[in-house]
């Protein structure tokens, strides 16, 4: 498998990593309420729309002040706003008002009052009398005439709100679960709907997201006291401009019936939160306007976080510094903005998980990055060492920088060469003989790594190695031998090299000298060698191998450095190609001194 490949798999893992983790986070409660606070962020997005055919009638303060009678004892205003509606032509009312207990023993007539408005308007405005379960429990033994009324017309609905977690309210449950052989109540919103539009509605599911038309205060209202006031004025047309044709919610607007919506957390002033009989209201609007809020189905939510995480993976380890974050920043508002688009068009993505996966995508990525450019470090500093030598690796490494600086040293200098190598290549295929160069190359690498030398270069068949006093540590461990002069250890590689099992017939030359050592080239391309007359002589000596029928031969220098550690034999003087005097050649005599 190529770099690309893994790479792509990195990244595949990577992604589905950070989908799995952002999943099991959003499962804790702290994370499912930074989902809901995110989302409540679209309405803010969107401006505010009045709807047109809803109208509350709302007991709000400047009512409570003006009416002196205990609330419980207001069945007449209710009554004449009722009628009042109906005359002036309202295609349905809602009543979002309990009546839990009668009031006929404390004031006489108020209950019928009531129970005949809503009786009588029934013919040509539906009223949906509301009532919630904990008000209801009494009504066998305190039966309340409206609400008698209003069953025996179909025409009552329960007005429960359905708050998060949080205790926002950001859905309504329109049709109650079902319980033994009662047929379910329907919500107050469902129920006006279907008298306003005269047909069924249908809607996604049970608990329907409320799809606000703004903040508090967005969908029309008037006074109680202004509307009653307007009736007993008898002022038609002002009472048709306001109800003529619409649907119509009475309730009350206080502190005590207000609740926390999207807006509130993010609302300056009074009041922040909303009234009871609005929220009904734009659950009402949500119907009519069949304008619905689904939550996505789990495999396009999956899939959007999926191509989130890979998207911000691919940006983490193929980009840096700047560029970085140009991309993050682009792709974060890409997913901010594809979000809003799906919440406009009705469908709920969780802009906090695919935040939240973007996160963990990141620095999952950061992390696999950081660990892999280590690796590479690693990776191409043994490069450096096979292909450039292992000074240019370590100066590049102390150094950060390639030098083309050079120095002197003493050392002595390995060529060896392979016998009739030039017909061996001939005779067979290429994969054979490239493979079993690199085996006999690897082999004798090995040799002299082990005796202290470095492999400075191979040139074709044959290779450059130098035994210097600054000792390079070998593959495992010290070298053998490590205190012996270079010449010693350079000698022993030599006879090693010659006598290992191979296929091939290894000929050495070797000579100690002065040689220039650095880096040779330019900024584009660079080669770490020695220079100078010590390696032409090893490699002429080599050569000789031929004339004097050995396998290893080495200068009077290499000779005297060897202080009698190794038993020597004067094969004679030879003439060298660049030197004007014949050259002392040596070889090893039959054993070893010492």
């Amino acid at each position: 498998m190529n770099i690309r490949s893994r790479r792509s798999l990195t990244i595949l893992y990577l992604s589905a990593a950070a989908v799995l983790l952002a999943w099991m986070l959003d499962q804790t409660k702290l994370f499912r309420l930074i989902a809901l606070k995110a989302a409540d962020l679209h309405y803010l997005a969107v401006n505010p729309h009045v709807p047109d055919n809803i109208t509350l009638i709302v007991v709000d303060q400047r009512t409570m002040d003006t009416f002196s009678e205990p609330r419980m004892f207001w069945h007449g205003y209710y009554a004449e706003a009722i009628e009042a509606a109906a005359a002036a032509g309202a295609k349905v009312l809602g009543l979002d008002l309990a009546f839990p207990i009668p009031v006929e023993k404390y004031a006489p007539g108020l209950d019928q009052r009531l129970a005949s408005a809503v009786i009588e308007a029934s013919t040509v405005m539906p009223v949906i009398c509301g009532y919630a379960g904990t008000t209801m429990q009494k009504q066998a033994d305190w039966p309340v005439p409206m609400n008698m009324a209003a069953a025996a017309l179909g025409q009552m609905a329960y007005v429960n709100l359905t708050a998060d977690e949080d205790d926002f309210i950001r859905s309504v449950e329109l049709v109650e679960a079902s319980t033994g052989n009662q047929p379910p109540m329907r919500s107050m919103a469902l129920d006006v709907a279907e008298r306003y539009l005269g047909r069924p509605v249908a809607y996604p599911s049970r608990l329907m997201a409320i799809r606000y038309a703004g903040p508090a205060g967005t969908i029309k209202r008037v006074a109680l006291v202004d509307f009653i006031q307007a009736a007993r004025a008898h002022d038609a047309a002002l009472l048709q401009s306001w109800v003529r044709g619409k649907a119509v919610l009475l309730g009350t607007d206080e502190i005590g019936d207000r609740h926390a919506t999207p807006y509130y957390a993010f609302r300056v002033g009074t009041p922040a939160n909303t009234a009871g009989v609005e929220i009904h209201a734009n659950a009402l609007d949500t119907l009519l306007t069949a304008r619905f809020l689904q939550t996505a189905p789990i495999l396009p939510s999956v899939a959007a976080m999926l191509l989130v995480a890979m998207l911000f993976s691919i940006a983490t380890m193929y980009t840096t510094g700047w560029r970085l974050v140009l991309w993050h920043t682009s792709l974060t508002t890409a997913a901010v903005f594809g979000v809003h688009v799906a919440f406009l068009a009705g469908w709920l993505f969780s802009v906090s998980s695919l935040l939240l996966t973007a996160v963990l995508a990141f620095l999952l990525s950061l992390v696999t990055s950081r660990l892999s450019v280590a690796r590479n470090r690693d990776v191409l500093r043994k490069a450096m060492h096979v292909f450039v030598g292992k000074e240019v690796a370590d100066d590049v490494e102390s150094t950060g920088t390639v030098g083309l600086s050079g120095r002197r040293e003493f050392v002595s200098v390995l060529f060896s060469d392979i016998r009739g190598f030039t017909a061996f290549s001939e005779q067979h295929e290429a994969e054979t003989v490239v493979a079993r160069l690199n085996e006999y190359l690897s082999t004798m690498t090995a040799l002299i790594v082990h005796h202290g030398g470095t492999v400075n270069k191979f040139i074709g068949d044959g290779i450059l190695a130098v035994f210097s006093a600054g000792l390079r540590e070998a593959q495992h461990g010290e070298p053998e031998n490590a205190a012996e002069p270079h010449a010693v250890r350079a000698v022993r590689c030599a006879l090693e090299m010659v006598s290992s099992p191979s296929p091939f017939e290894t000929r050495v030359g070797i000579h100690s000298g002065s040689v220039i050592v650095g880096n040779i080239g330019s900024s584009d391309k660079l080669e770490f060698t020695v220079l100078g007359d010590t390696v032409n002589l090893a490699s002429r000596l080599e050569g000789l191998n031929k004339e004097f029928s050995t396998s290893v031969l080495f200068s009077g220098a290499t000779c005297e450095l060897l202080g009698g550690n190794i038993a020597t034999r004067l094969l004679g003087e030879a003439n060298v190609k660049g030197k004007s005097a014949a050259v002392p050649v040596y070889t090893v005599s039959g054993g070893e001194a010492n």
